[in-house]
């Protein structure tokens, strides 16, 4: 018998022994049959802003104050300066679009009060937040109309947290 004969059966042996010491190994099947396997999640974070988007209303200013990363979401943190009176906080909310630089089709389609956003999928490097005033209607505008009516962009960066404010 070879020397190479000898050194495979030797190490298949002790591959044997060692699965009879351990119990046996899982093979593809069995890992399927115990439930998809756990995708870890991008890492959380919170990157403080505090940043004046510009008049919304007559007499209020949006002030973004921060935005955290977690591993689906995009949450989105502001207060309104001055504070908003009872009657103004039914008539006056953050009225924004949101997108990114790869955004796939179908992404991003609903958010929970201007609070809530699905985070951008792992190969975008920016998100865009574009502000108009409370009471801007979307429903069917031009892009020119679109440009005229917003009072800002703000760009936040994914990787390092720092955002900027375009007019």
């Amino acid at each position: 018998m070879s020397l190479m004969c000898r050194l495979a059966r030797n190490l298949i042996w002790r591959l044997r022994r060692e699965r009879a010491r351990v119990g046996p190994v899982p093979g593809i099947s069995e890992w399927l049959a115990n439930g998809p396997i756990a995708v870890p999640e991008p890492p959380s974070a919170t990157y403080p802003l505090d940043l004046d988007i510009g008049e919304v209303a007559d007499g209020y200013h949006l002030i973004v104050r921060s935005i955290s990363l977690t591993g689906e979401h995009l949450l989105f943190d502001y207060a309104f300066v001055p504070g908003l009176t009872e009657e103004a906080r039914t008539e006056i909310w953050p009225n924004m679009n949101y997108g990114a630089d790869v955004s796939p089709p179908g992404w991003n389609l609903a958010c929970s009060e201007a609070e809530v956003y699905e985070r951008p999928v792992p190969g975008a490097s920016y998100a865009w937040f574009d502000f108009f005033r409370a009471d801007y209607e979307f429903a069917g505008v031009s892009d020119g109309d679109y440009l005229r009516n917003r009072i800002s962009r703000m760009t936040f960066d994914l990787r390092t947290g720092e955002a900027r404010i375009q007019k």
